[in-house]
């Protein structure tokens, strides 16, 4: 097993840094494409769909956590840009949570954990 050393920090911030985002101005389109992402509770699987730029799904990464999604995205170079790698982590977090938890998945929008709703995991024999 591989030994770690651990270096104690020192603080020195010169500068603090206001977080902000404004998605109508800061939105560029990934040139590499998009993708469509769902959850598929019965697969117990999420699948993200590939899209290119002419509007074509032409590739389908599934895995059943964020981490394993996103790293396959950025080694088969699907995006190009840092903020869509960004962004998709943040997605795939969600889709991971809701297929954990049995919510809905709603791409874009914010998982609801107040709705007692669950998604059926059960799977038809």
């Amino acid at each position: 097993m591989a030994k770690y050393t651990w270096v104690k920090q020192v603080t020195n911030i010169k500068e603090t840094i206001e977080a902000h985002h404004n998605p109508i101005k800061e939105w560029h389109q990934d040139p590499k494409g998009y993708f469509l992402i769902k959850v598929n509770h019965k697969k117990k699987l999420i699948e993200a769909g590939y899209v290119t730029g002419k509007h074509v799904i032409s590739k389908m990464v599934t895995g059943k956590n964020a981490m394993d999604l996103y790293h396959t995205v950025i080694r088969e170079k699907l995006v190009s840009r840092m903020e869509h790698a960004a962004y998709l982590g943040k997605e795939f977090y969600k889709a991971e949570l809701a297929l954990r938890y049995g919510k809905k998945y709603v791409q874009e929008a914010p998982l609801n954990f107040k709705d007692k709703t669950v998604v059926s995991l059960k799977v038809k024999s």
